[in-house]
Parts: C-alpha cells; sequence; structure tokens
C-alpha cells in the first residue's frame, strides 16, 4: 500500500467521524428533548387529572351541602306554616270566646251530634234536650248567624229544623233600609227572600237579619237584628210585582258544629 492510498483511507475516515458527529448529535439532542415533552406532557395530565378529581369532589359536596341546607330549610317552612296554624287557632278560640261573651240574650251551648244524609240539608241533632232546659220553638244560632229553629225535643238530645231546608220560614228584613219580607230556606247555601217591592233600593251586599217579629202564635224563635245573610242577586219576579232576593247565608251547611239555643 502506497502512501497515496494511506491518504485516501485517511481522509475518508475523517469525513465519517464528520458526518457521525454532524448527524448523531441533533438527533441525540430531540431525543432527549422528546423525553422532556412527554415527561411533561405526562405530568401535566396526572395534574389534570388530579384537579378534574378534586373539582368532581368538590361539586358532589356542594350538592350535598344544597340538599342538607334545603331539608333544612324545608323543616323550617313547615315549623313556620305550623305556628301561624297554631296561632290562627288560638286567635279563633280567643275570638269564639270573647264572642260568647258578647251574646246578649240567654242561651244553652251545644254541639252537634248527629246528621242523616237523607236529611242532610234539613236537619241536624244537638247534645242538648228537655233536661237541659231546651224547647220547641227556640231559635238556634251560630257565631256566624241564624242556623234554625228546635223541632223535637228529648230528654237529652234535640233536633233541629234547619234554615237551609225549603219548608222553612222566617220574618227578616234588608238592614240599610228596614224593608221586610219572608225568608224562605233554599239548599245548599241560599235562602230567598219574597215581598220586597219592586221599586226597592236594595242592592248586592246588603246585609239580610231578623225582624224579631212572629209569623204565628208559635213562630217567633229570634229577637230582631239577629245576622242571617247577605244579598247576592236581585231578579223581578214574572208572578208578582215584587223582586226575588237571593241571600247567601253567613253560616255554611257544612261546617255548623257549636251551636246556641235561645231560652
Amino acid at each position: 500500500m502506497n502512501f497515496k492510498d494511506l491518504k485516501s483511507i485517511f481522509l475518508s475516515l475523517l469525513l465519517v467521524i464528520f458526518l457521525a458527529w454532524f448527524f448523531i448529535k441533533p438527533i441525540a439532542n430531540l431525543i432527549s428533548y422528546s423525553y422532556l415533552i412527554t415527561g411533561k406532557l405526562i405530568y401535566d395530565i396526572g395534574s389534570g387529572v388530579n384537579e378534574s378529581q378534586g373539582e368532581v369532589k368538590d361539586y358532589i359536596d356542594s350538592l350535598r351541602t344544597i340538599k342538607e341546607l334545603n331539608k333544612k330549610l324545608d323543616k323550617t317552612k313547615l315549623d313556620n306554616i305550623k305556628l301561624r296554624a297554631g296561632f290562627k287557632k288560638l286567635k279563633l278560640e280567643s275570638l269564639s270566646k270573647r264572642k260568647q261573651l258578647e251574646i246578649p240574650f240567654p242561651t244553652i251551648r251545644s254541639q252537634v251530634i248527629g246528621r242523616s244524609p237523607e236529611s242532610w240539608h234539613k236537619q241536624i241533632i244537638i247534645n242538648k234536650g228537655k233536661k237541659d232546659g231546651v224547647e220547641v220553638g227556640s231559635g238556634v244560632f251560630s257565631l256566624n248567624g241564624i242556623v234554625g229553629q228546635v223541632n223535637q225535643v228529648f230528654d237529652h238530645t234535640s233536633i233541629i229544623k234547619l234554615i237551609f231546608d225549603k219548608s222553612f220560614q222566617m220574618g227578616a228584613k234588608i238592614e240599610r233600609t228596614e224593608e221586610y219580607g219572608v225568608l224562605s230556606g233554599s239548599y245548599p247555601d241560599y235562602a230567598i227572600l219574597d215581598f220586597i217591592r219592586i221599586d226597592s233600593s236594595v242592592q248586592v251586599g246588603d246585609r239580610i237579619v231578623s225582624t224579631g217579629l212572629c209569623l204565628d202564635e208559635t213562630n217567633c224563635p229570634f229577637p230582631t237584628n239577629f245576622p242571617i245573610g247577605k244579598v247576592v242577586e236581585i231578579k223581578k219576579d214574572p208572578n208578582t210585582i215584587g223582586l226575588i232576593v237571593k241571600i247567601k247565608f253567613f253560616e255554611t251547611l257544612n261546617t255548623i258544629k257549636d251551636l246556641y239555643i235561645l231560652t
């Protein structure tokens, strides 16, 4: 091998070394850089998962807190409703007792103990009778208004004919105008006031009260100005020259409970 060949081999080796250094170093750097990026990406993903888990937990905790607060709020609302109902009951009881003290007539207090489905709107049975001083024909009322009249009396109970019965009649007047008429029951919670003149100034909303007059020798159960109801409708009577005045009772058929009998 001559010198020229050695020179060529030496130059070739230098070229190979140079090329290897030139290309391998960037690849190594690229691999290192890739490792760094991949590691950071994995770290970020892990951190993101942890943060997401934390946010989900916080959200669930928030829902639980809201649910607990709603339960407490509902209980508070329920307690307030019960409290208001209690105050209302006490107020009504107080008003009832006060009204009882204001009744200016001797009375016997009683309670409803029986009603027949066949005569629901016609009569009731009360827990006071002959031995309590109840008499046939006595007027019966509640704290709202007139309810009826004693129809039959037994030793410890009585049957009351209700004002709602169509056969019930009594004298009544328009409180504002002092016009008199005859009131007849009309199921369920209404009555008709007859014999009111066509030129009457009666108005819807006028109060109707008892006259204190007797329809006959045995039918004068109430003193004057006992409340009965109010006018809800006025129309001309096609059969007479008067008016038909429709009355809504102050008492209602389905709420009759505590009653007073005039003696």
